[in-house]
């Protein structure tokens, strides 16, 4: 998986991802990352599909949701089956078979409010510069002194 310049990778396991009823597929075995950016499932792939520039197999990538605009995650309880995690994203939904899928909503759902606390991007917040604070050298002590002022806090020196 490619990372973005300020993107890390938050968690990943192993997981299921389960087909879509409309589709009538397969289910896919792969793992999940969870980003600072976003949600990836990752499987492996058929020849031609996908190489992975840094490990050189084949993949395919079946799941690639921002954070910022994923609409749901929650927990989905069958009625013989265990536990599974439904992400709702943008253009698709998503249901996967993972080991602590409670744990997973919980890290979703930080990383998602960090991601909205950044902005879109996520390369952090942006601020604006309030007030330049130039200091220069006292003569007697050498101490560091603001601009401003016309005495020396550290010896009382006249500037």
């Amino acid at each position: 998986m490619m990372l973005g310049t300020h993107e890390t990778v938050v968690r990943s396991s192993y997981g299921i991802l389960e087909p879509r009823t409309s589709d009538g597929g397969r289910r896919r075995p792969g793992v999940l990352y969870l980003t600072t950016e976003r949600l990836v499932f990752e499987a492996p792939g058929s020849r031609g599909r996908g190489r992975d520039p840094v490990g050189g197999r084949d993949v395919e990538i079946l799941l690639d949701a921002r954070l910022v605009r994923l609409r749901d995650v929650s927990l989905r309880q069958g009625r013989w089956v265990r536990v599974r995690l439904l992400v709702d994203g943008a253009d698709r939904r998503a249901v996967l078979d993972l080991l602590e899928p409670e744990a997973w909503t919980v890290a979703i759902s930080d990383a998602r409010r960090r991601a909205e606390l950044t902005g879109e991007g996520g390369h952090g917040a942006t601020g604006r510069v309030e007030r330049t604070v130039a200091k220069r050298r006292c003569r007697c002590c050498r101490g560091l002194v603001d601009e401003g002022n016309d005495r020396c806090p550290s010896c009382g020196a006249p500037l």
